[in-house]
């Protein structure tokens, strides 16, 4: 629950914004609500598992059983090594292995997302509706002289690699009009068991477009037109928040989530890297609010924590791009053309490795 720090704070922030106050509050009872929600959660996982422990062997033992066969038949018939996966809402268009420097020999269709894992990853399928899904990553189908349709699961939002998602406690849902919602990840591997929708009562004609794994921490989102903001993902309310307040024309690009003070990458789409410290972004008091433009002139698509992406351009390059190997020139305010894109060609999709 909340402890004497979190008390202080909420106390302090009252007393320098009295005119906030009742909005504080307001917050607060979301934040008491949403911990207690949680705190049931884990006590009935809790039980459950007690449960498991009088009963014999359990399902997840015999799970993590059949899994140790599977990695052991992989390692046999040499199916290991990273795969990179190119998506969409209906289908697959890639599923090959990953390289270092790649071509797909092609130009590819905007709407794709990537993600990349080892061949005999576990998967989490979320769909626009909310609905998870367990798969392996050898259940998907592998393209080969065009994109191959998933049938089921349909309209999918996002792909993440389950050993990712057990480094971290909680998961964020990003929807289409830039509301957020923050899970827990216990809870939603229990209900992707079930094939059930993670959010009950998702706002009509709101579906959700990504996912981002996270660690109750702070979150950092970027709008297209170069908007920024950042805000503890403790204030994010139960029922959903709006992540940025942005004028008409304007709409929530990406969002990552801090585990520490670090660098952070911003992408834009003409193949623009901007390296800025995120000690250096002022953090808000909760979600909603946004900075004047910080990259003028730049259609951005996404922001990122991690050391290392992995880039799909238009022209069906893939470029693995190290934070340790960008110019000095990313850290500027003109910023810098990713290495080894080609002049003419632009980023459609990224992921973080």
């Amino acid at each position: 629950m909340i402890d004497k720090k979190d008390a202080q704070w909420w106390m302090l922030e009252a007393e320098k914004h009295p005119e906030a106050a009742q909005d504080l509050i307001r917050m607060l009872a979301d934040r008491l609500a949403f911990l207690d929600k949680q705190n049931e959660e884990l006590r009935g996982e809790l039980v459950t598992l007690r449960r498991k422990n009088h009963s014999g062997p359990s399902n997840d033992v015999e799970a993590l059983q059949h899994r140790i066969q599977e990695l052991e038949g992989a390692l046999r018939e040499g199916k290991t090594g990273q795969r990179l996966l190119v998506y969409a809402r209906d289908r697959i268009e890639i599923n090959q292995a990953l390289g270092e420097t790649e071509s797909i020999g092609r130009e590819l269709p905007s709407d794709i997302a990537v993600l990349t894992c080892e061949a005999t990853a576990k998967l989490l399928i979320i769909t626009e509706e909310s609905q998870a899904f367990n798969v392996n990553m050898t259940d998907l189908p592998v393209p080969d002289a065009g994109p191959a349709m998933l049938g089921n699961p349909q309209n999918v939002a996002a792909i993440l690699d389950l050993s990712v998602l057990e480094r971290c406690r909680f998961l964020v849902l990003v929807s289409q009009n830039g509301y957020v919602y923050s899970l827990l990840v216990g809870t939603v591997n229990q209900m992707a068991r079930q094939q059930e929708r993670l959010i009950r009562n998702l706002i009509p004609d709101d579906p959700i477009v990504a996912a981002v794994p996270s660690f109750n921490a702070d979150q950092v989102a970027i709008s297209r037109m170069g908007r920024w903001t950042r805000f503890p993902e403790k204030t994010i309310a139960g029922a959903g928040s709006l992540a940025m307040e942005l004028p008409e024309g304007d709409s929530l690009a990406g969002i990552t989530s801090l585990r520490a003070e670090t660098n952070l990458i911003f992408l834009s789409a003409d193949g623009k890297v901007f390296v800025r410290p995120s000690i250096d972004l002022r953090i808000r008091t909760a979600p909603g609010g946004s900075s004047a433009i910080a990259f003028k002139g730049q259609t951005m698509i996404g922001v990122t924590a991690s050391n290392q992406l992995v880039i799909l351009t238009r022209l069906g390059k893939v470029l693995v791009v190290r934070a340790a190997d960008l110019p000095f020139k990313a850290q500027t305010e003109t910023g810098a053309v990713l290495p080894g894109l080609a002049v003419g060609d632009s980023v459609l999709a990224w992921a973080a490795r």
